[in-house]
């Protein structure tokens, strides 16, 4: 029983290291998708109303969600999970 809560503890700890951040986010936007993904992150912090900027990042220690607007004038839209480095869309980008 101590083997596996020490296994399950190294495993928390090492997805806690390897959350992206926001800048992650980014960067892999920018790799995926060139051009068009660094104007579109350009114009929803243009359009976000906020000084945080349009992408936004939701922190749940282990993982994080991505998601753009909430506030001004666009509308939260949930566009990826970040986990252990990685991304997964959540839709269509």
């Amino acid at each position: 029983m101590k083997k596996l809560f020490f296994l399950l503890a190294a495993v928390a700890v090492v997805l806690a290291l390897t959350n992206p951040s926001e800048a992650d986010f980014r960067e892999h936007v920018r790799q995926k998708e060139g051009l068009a993904g660094t104007l579109g992150m350009a114009v929803a912090d243009l359009f976000s109303g906020s000084k945080k900027g349009g992408i936004r990042r939701e922190n749940f220690l282990l993982a994080s969600r991505f998601y753009v607007g909430g506030d001004g004038i666009l509308p939260r839209e949930n566009v990826a999970w970040g986990i252990a480095g990685f991304f997964i869309e959540t839709q269509g980008r």
